[in-house]
């Protein structure tokens, strides 16, 4: 991996330090600069995770990925930087709240003098990590809490208020190899019911909100404020892909 090149794509220039502020700056610089976006899955182009793939496309190309490609890059970052990091399985409960499949969601969990979970490819989660630890958190924009779920998963809870907490997933600390991920990484591209094939989605947050498309909406927001504008066609949605995203789809 060439990880000044990673490093330069996610805009980091600080020092390279295997601690805990280091890894929560990684953090934060990936999220907001390297959307959560299915575009392939739009555009019916197949795609696996090979190692060699998803870095083309995500750092050399500047493009952006779901959380199968980008959590599998960012814990092969931090493992290259001296992080004692590994990709873990993850399954995020449903509107019926019923957790999801094994392999339903790709996560990270990193190690330091502390226990931390990282996630670069949820969507719109945490931008910092969050300390595996009991107790409400925030990352200065929502609150969270990682509490046991049973004696080998924990569960992760996401608030807007820090008062009404909603289950996000269920999570385990057991390393897991990238292969277990393929099958789902497939039908999420190819199940006519997978969100992801009937949906469009790029969205990252910004310094102020948050910037998303979603199907033929460009929405922006901004502390309280919310503005929505149509996309007419495929050709605008490729024009603010490229004007808000830097995302060129040849």
């Amino acid at each position: 991996m060439d990880k000044n090149k990673y490093l330069k794509r996610i805009k980091f220039t600080g020092n390279i330090n295997v601690d805990n502020e280091t890894l929560i700056d990684l953090h934060e610089h990936h999220i907001m600069h390297v959307p959560f976006e299915n575009l392939d899955i739009h555009y019916k182009r197949s795609f696996d995770l090979e190692f060699n793939q998803v870095f083309k496309k995500v750092v050399n190309n500047q493009r952006g990925g779901f959380c199968y490609e980008l959590n599998y890059l960012f814990s092969n970052l931090l493992s290259e930087l001296g992080f004692s990091s590994k990709i873990i399985s993850s399954q995020i409960f449903t509107a019926t709240g019923v957790p999801g499949p094994l392999y339903d969601h790709m996560s990270v969990y990193v190690k330091t003098d502390k226990e931390y979970l990282a996630d670069v490819g949820f969507g719109d989660l945490f931008v910092r990590p969050l300390e595996i630890k009991e107790g409400v958190q925030t990352d200065g924009r929502s609150f969270f809490k990682i509490e046991k779920y049973d004696a080998e998963n924990y569960l992760l809870l996401m608030s807007n208020d820090g008062i009404d907490f909603q289950k996000k997933y269920i999570f385990n600390l057991t390393e897991v190899d990238v292969e277990c991920f393929q099958p789902l990484c497939f039908d999420k591209q190819t199940n006519p019911y997978s969100y992801f094939v009937q949906n469009i989605i790029c969205t990252k947050p910004t310094t102020t909100g948050r910037i998303t498309i979603f199907n033929n909406k460009l929405i922006e927001t901004s502390g309280n404020e919310r503005l929505e504008s149509i996309l007419v066609d495929d050709n605008d949605l490729k024009d603010q892909l490229a004007k808000r995203f830097d995302i060129v789809i040849n």
